[in-house]
């Protein structure tokens, strides 16, 4: 049964794992992550192989966010009530986070709320884009890679993540970190710049 799986999966090939990913974005129910670690044992990708697909299959999720973002942008706040617990607690790490929680909440479930959220919080649709492919790459890259590694058996791979997700969620949340810090540090420069030569000009 799993073998037959397995060669069903290996026929759909790339543009499979790129619709899985589709189906991962639009917020849907889907058991992606059992399908994403079988595609990286099926593929058996080299190290820059995964960067590529790891970038396909970004685009593939964040094009498919873009429908729970313009969901949440149209509605606002009527959703039916099984769904306004999940948006409550993501409107909850949402305030905590800010537009950041669009690329920290990714790897997590909470993350297929945010995306309602970032909708009705009309953040803007650049910023959405970018973060939501930020947050998501790090993930496709790593769990190809560990479906390769641990060859599509789930449960290695759940001990594993049971064991070492707290050190990948750090290093994670460091390095948005530092790209969050270095884009502020930059963002600042430019505006003292900008306050420099208006005050150069004005004297002149």
């Amino acid at each position: 049964m799993i073998q037959q799986f397995l060669e069903w999966l290996q026929t759909l090939g790339i543009p499979g794992l790129f619709f899985v990913m589709f189906l991962e974005g639009s917020s849907l129910p889907f058991p992606g992550l059992i399908l994403v670690l079988s595609y990286g044992y099926i593929l058996a990708p080299s190290y820059i192989q995964i960067v590529f697909i790891a970038f396909g299959m970004s685009f593939s999720y964040t094009l498919a966010s873009l429908m729970p973002y313009y969901v949440g942008k149209k509605l606002g706040g009527h959703f039916p009530k099984r769904f306004r617990k999940g948006l409550e607690k993501g409107a909850a790490y949402f305030n905590r986070y800010g537009i950041w929680s669009v690329t920290l909440s990714r790897p997590f479930g909470i993350g297929n709320y945010i995306s309602y959220i970032a909708g009705m919080s009309k953040v803007q649709l650049y910023k959405y884009i970018i973060l939501t492919f930020i947050g998501i790459y790090p993930w496709s890259y790593v769990m190809i890679f560990l479906g390769n590694y641990f060859k599509g058996n789930y449960q290695a791979f759940q001990q594993f993540f049971e064991s070492y997700s707290f050190y990948g969620y750090g290093i994670i949340i460091i390095g948005i970190a530092i790209i969050g810090l270095i884009t502020y540090t930059r963002i600042t420069h430019r505006k003292r710049d900008f306050s420099r030569r208006k005050e150069g000009g004005e004297e002149s």
